[in-house]
């Protein structure tokens, strides 16, 4: 028996697929797209898809290929961002696939209807007939719906308590993802600028001199270095204190989908315990 393949076909239900997929984790991840860059990621993989049939070679290095294929298309279809970003989106896009994948494959094995059963070589197998147009059309979009959905509560529930925070010193930009806390209404007396707090992994992304001179004290620092410092009052439950904070270059953060520059001084916080396993505190008043 021979099966025919059609390319075109094949190329067509990958594009769908791959199209559907990059979309909903570019949603999810809150990354501005734009239609030509999704098209070509979802025609990289569909392309991949068609020529993967004629590889041939050990499974490893066809799984390698594979996985390489889905970092370019997310590489292609989101533009610009951070390594971490990079794998968290192409480790996104994979899930997602194998969701609506999974649940059109399910669905289709599930139509007892379009099964029949032949003699081979004296054993009985079963044989799978083509889905109708109709009702391929109505699984696929009941998986899109059900990805969406669960999409939909993700980004609802990350919108709230969370967001992306870019911010730059000595030229060198950082991102980080961040805990949004009404509760942080610390700001600089004068200005009234707003403080974020920074934590662990996340406060070793400053510069090293302004790290050192924020926990032991400024009197290290250039006069030209000191400028980039502000002393702010602060009180605790232990008593009042002084507390250090940096200008940044520039610091944006991710609104509504779009990178907005914001105004605000970044202090680092030293003290035990932790933010829930978010890297920094942003006051909510800077949304």
């Amino acid at each position: 028996m021979e099966e025919e393949i059609y390319a075109d076909v094949l190329f067509i239900i990958n594009f769908s697929m791959d199209f559907l997929s990059l979309y909903i984790v570019g949603r999810l991840m809150h990354f501005r797209m734009k239609a030509g860059r999704v098209i070509l990621g979802a025609s990289l993989g569909a392309l991949y898809g068609v020529l993967e049939l004629l590889l041939g070679g050990p499974s490893l290095l066809k799984t390698a290929l594979t996985l390489a294929v889905l970092l370019g298309m997310c590489a292609a279809a989101f533009g610009r961002h951070s390594p971490r970003t990079y794998f968290a989106s192409t480790a996104l896009t994979f899930g997602v696939s194998m969701l609506i994948g999974g649940m059109m494959t399910s669905a289709f094995l599930k139509l007892g209807a379009n099964t029949s059963y032949i003699e081979i070589g004296g054993t009985i197998a079963t044989v799978f007939g083509d889905l109708p147009v109709m009702q391929f059309a109505v699984f696929a979009l009941l998986s899109a719906l059900a990805t969406w959905g669960v999409g939909k509560l993700f980004r609802r529930k990350r919108a709230i308590r969370t967001c992306v925070l870019r911010m730059t010193f000595d030229g060198k930009e950082n991102e980080m993802t961040a805990l949004v806390d009404s509760g942080n209404l610390l700001e600089e007396p004068v200005s009234g600028t707003p403080v974020i707090f920074l934590k662990g992994k996340a406060a070793r992304t400053l510069p090293l001199y302004l790290l050192c001179a924020m926990k032991n004290g400024a009197a290290s620092l250039s006069s030209e270095n000191v400028g980039k410092l502000r002393v702010i009052p602060g009180k605790t439950v232990t008593g009042n204190g002084i507390l250090l904070a940096a200008v940044p270059e520039k610091l944006s953060l991710l609104s509504g989908g779009v990178w907005e520059n914001r105004r605000a001084l970044v202090a680092v916080d030293f003290s035990d315990g932790d933010y829930g396993g978010f890297e920094a505190l942003v006051p909510e008043i800077l949304f």
